[in-house]
């Protein structure tokens, strides 16, 4: 269906329209449940009505401030929720403490107060909810579109292409591409359009032809040397549209964040989510779920620290350094599973193999249910390690493949974990290959890139419920 211009008027103006609705809602909400409540008469002095009129500023102060009136089209499902809740305890805070200091609290009632705020929530979440329901819908169907035209390598246009197909709710439409000098030759794909030529070729289409906005990917090589980054972004520049940049090199896992710093742009690739309230009960969770556990797994832990020895010479811990939060070093602990010869830092790069003759038997029965890594509790508690993060790996292990991936370092970026992202997606135990270490980078990479309380607490009930796990060994 062809995108009329009443409905991307509509869709533009949508958020317009319900910037000054919600707070009217709100507003007069609060009126009619104060009146159905308890009276049928405006208190001494308009009271009602003041307070009416107080909502209505506040909540359109506080809710335009809250980023929630934003397009629809590229805001996720989890950021829009997440920016509704904390406009709503912002707008309800700031109310409360204006009743509070005004010593006028005591004049309304707190069931008026409760069910208002409750409807006032749900109407927030409902309104918007349904609205980016709607529009996403209706661009699937081919409503609302926008036409964009790209510029760039094959590879990196088909790559292009096949995102717009796999997200059609983004109403998002490839009309034309243009492609950039490549020495690799690229296979297209079915679905994709044929490359109208290069540079002169898109300035020519743009003449007789209309699009929404312009994609690019700078790629130079040796049959493109002659054009300089900045040459490409005069070109773009001398164009009426918007201009978006898709960097061709960007890889899985990358966090991207556009800062200044005084007048100069920076862009940055790997930069963690700077939620430091969530951050600090993260840390709280660890404190409380770590001590909760080792008091509630005390007899646990001492009957296998007991049958350890009986079972087998040695220690009952095993200890050895491994990289921890930015990279900075501390000792891991865990029930010894091996013999004593292999066990510590000398065991190098050898990992543990399905059969391996150096587990012990109770070591195996130990390993397949990860009771071996309950005393890495104690490392939680001290602040070394959290419930949920990336594993951390020997520092042999680190040192060999940060040189063979890219970005293995970043996973430091945040506390190693008991358990992972990549652990309950099946990446645990041996990793004989470079790709499957690969894959498990990659699994932390995301983590740490769409890390949240929510998704911490998704990861320890996938552990939960995926204990006895046929790759640990």
């Amino acid at each position: 269906m062809k995108s009329t211009g009443l409905l991307r008027l509509y869709s533009k103006d949508l958020n317009r329209i319900q910037r000054w609705l919600d707070p009217l809602v709100i507003g007069e909400s609060f009126l009619l449940l104060s009146w159905w409540n308890s009276q049928f008469e405006i208190r001494q002095g308009g009271l009602d009505h003041q307070a009416g009129i107080l909502i209505l500023v506040v909540s359109f102060i506080v809710l335009s401030q809250g980023n929630i009136y934003q397009s629809y089209r590229q805001q996720s499902l989890l950021l829009l929720l997440r920016r509704l809740l904390l406009s709503w305890v912002a707008m309800i805070t700031i109310l409360l403490l204006i009743a509070f200091l005004t010593k006028t609290s005591e004049n309304f009632s707190r069931l008026t107060v409760s069910v208002w705020s409750l409807f006032s929530l749900g109407w927030l979440l409902f309104c918007h909810l349904w609205g980016r329901h709607l529009l996403r819908k209706h661009r699937a169907k081919g409503g609302n579109s926008r036409n964009v035209i790209y510029w760039g390598p094959a590879a990196t246009a088909c790559s292009f292409h096949a995102q717009l197909l796999a997200q059609p709710h983004l109403g998002l439409r490839l009309v034309a591409w243009f492609e950039s000098p490549s020495a690799e030759p690229t296979i297209l794909p079915k679905s994709m359009p044929a490359s109208m030529g290069g540079l002169s070729e898109l300035r020519r289409w743009l003449e007789f032809n209309t699009a929404d906005q312009i994609y690019f990917s700078y790629f130079p090589d040796r049959r493109s040397s002659h054009l300089s980054m900045a040459e490409v972004i005069r070109f773009f520049g001398d164009t009426c549209l918007p201009v978006y940049y898709v960097p061709h090199w960007a890889q899985e896992g990358m966090r991207f964040n556009v800062e200044r710093l005084g007048s100069q742009l920076v862009f940055g690739l790997w930069v963690p989510p700077e939620a430091n309230l969530d951050r600090q009960a993260k840390r709280v969770i660890d404190l409380v779920g770590s001590l909760v556990l080792l008091v509630a797994l005390s007899p646990l832990l001492i009957l296998i620290a007991v049958l350890i020895p009986l079972t087998s010479p040695g220690p009952i811990l095993f200890s050895q350094e491994r990289y921890g939060f930015k990279g900075k070093r501390f000792r891991i602990l865990k029930f010894r599973t091996m013999t004593v010869m292999e066990a510590g830092d000398q065991a190098g790069l050898v990992q543990a193999t399905r059969h391996d003759p150096r587990i012990t038997p109770l070591g195996a029965y130990l390993r397949r249910w990860s009771l071996d890594e309950l005393p890495q509790l104690i490392n939680v508690l001290k602040g070394e390690m959290s419930l949920v993060g990336p594993r951390p790996h020997a520092v042999d292990h680190n040192e060999l493949y940060r040189t063979q991936i890219t970005a293995f370092m970043q996973r430091h970026q945040f506390k190693p974990g008991m358990t992972g992202l990549a652990q309950v997606e099946g990446w645990r135990g041996e990793t004989s290959t470079l790709q499957s270490m690969a894959s498990r980078i990659e699994a932390d990479l995301r983590y740490q890139r769409d890390w949240s309380l929510r998704l911490d607490v998704k990861i320890l009930l996938r552990t939960v419920f995926g204990l006895s796990s046929p790759n640990a060994y």
